[in-house]
């Protein structure tokens, strides 16, 4: 069974051969990856993803490019400062083992600079990106299942433009010009959208963080109103394109309390359902066929500072909750980030991986998991 027929069946709730399998690495921790198995990724990009096994590839475009800012010198206008393509400014926070990319100045900070921002062509700025996802159609669309990537979509490209305090207030005190704004962000995510499915892509991710762990950032009234309309209306118009397309949406932090109305608008798959702030064998009984989970091992915890024993066990756990009957891409929580304990519990989870994540699944408790769990 080729990766892209694995992938297809598992978010058809059937059972594969395998679980699908998939996993988001830290730059540092790739590296060592790469460098211990020797890996030539100067002509492939996504070869160590296949060297480790994962069944479905992508490369994002979109709001979430900026993150990328900083591994590009043509974009950096000071010391440890750079630009992205909307104005957004970037640094590098560097830490004991490797860092993170930090947001340090936003565009529409000042709200006098709206009615002549120069929105970027879609198009035009994301060229690259959307070359490089039509070069890994072409090479290997029939082999791996293909998401088209627009991970940080409409809420996070309002945000990232404007900065979270000040949109968290415009969401009490300015409701006209957050319409307007989303409109703007919605667009850009749609552009790109709609090329990734004339493209041919089999999956087509959006994502936009609306919750915190305990729970949504507005009410849910107003995140029907201002988010779920809008998707309605993108996954609408993307489904008119190819009817079979599948949409997977991601969202960290507590979602339970939103995905009926995720499924409402059309949403097939659910990322990453973390595992400490939602109940996922409610989920996965509440939702069944209607459904599916990408993810969702442990990363803050387990990845982080767990025993590879743990790990282990972690991988086991999501295995026998999630996959019985399909309907599962497995998948740590978020990206497995360098630490003391990251390629020993890389290793170990995907050796878990590929142990336990053979169809049937005969993993300890399922059924006793499967009697009890909390309703949503």
């Amino acid at each position: 069974m080729t990766s892209k027929e694995r992938v297809l069946m598992a978010i058809n709730h059937q059972e594969p051969d395998k679980v699908p399998l998939d996993a988001w690495l830290a730059p540092e921790v790739a590296d060592q990856l790469i460098k211990m198995l020797n890996v030539d990724s100067s002509k492939d990009p996504f070869a160590l993803a296949k060297r480790l096994g994962h069944d479905f590839l992508y490369r994002a475009v979109g709001f979430c490019e900026g993150y990328s800012t900083i591994y590009d010198e043509s974009k950096k206008i000071g010391p440890n400062l750079y630009q992205d393509d909307f104005g957004i400014k970037w640094s590098f926070k560097k830490q004991d083992l490797g860092g993170y990319c930090e947001m340090v100045e936003h565009p529409l900070a000042d709200l006098r600079n709206y009615d002549r921002f120069p929105w970027p062509d879609p198009l035009k700025v994301s060229r690259v990106g959307l070359e490089e996802n039509r070069r890994l159609i072409e090479r290997d669309g029939k082999e791996y299942g293909i998401i088209g990537a627009v991970a940080c979509s409409m809420l996070e490209g309002a945000w990232y433009l404007r900065g979270l305090e000040n949109f968290l207030l415009d969401l009490a005190a300015n409701l006209d010009f957050v319409e307007d704004l989303l409109d703007h962000t919605m667009k850009h995510s749609l552009a790109l959208s709609r090329e990734l499915v004339k493209m041919g892509v089999d999956i087509l991710w959006w994502g936009d963080d609306f919750s915190v762990e305990s729970g949504p950032i507005m009410q849910p009234e107003l995140f029907r109103r201002l988010l779920k309309s809008r998707y309605a209306r993108v996954f609408g118009e993307l489904r008119g394109l190819n009817k079979n397309l599948k949409i997977a949406f991601h969202c960290d932090g507590k979602v339970e309390w939103a995905l009926d109305d995720l499924v409402e608008v059309g949403v097939d798959i659910i990322n990453p359902l973390q595992p400490d702030a939602n109940d996922s064998a409610a989920v996965k009984k509440r939702y069944r066929r209607n459904l599916s989970v990408w993810g969702n091992v442990d990363t803050r915890n387990v990845m982080s500072r767990g025993s590879a024993q743990e790990v282990v066990e972690e991988v086991k756990k999501v295995i026998r909750t999630l996959s019985p009957g399909g309907g599962h891409l497995l998948c740590s929580n978020h990206t497995i980030q360098a630490s003391p304990r990251a390629l020993d519990n890389a290793i170990a989870f995907y050796w878990a991986a590929h142990h336990f994540r053979g169809y049937p699944i005969h993993l300890e408790a399922v059924k006793e998991e499967a009697r009890t769990p909390r309703v949503v």
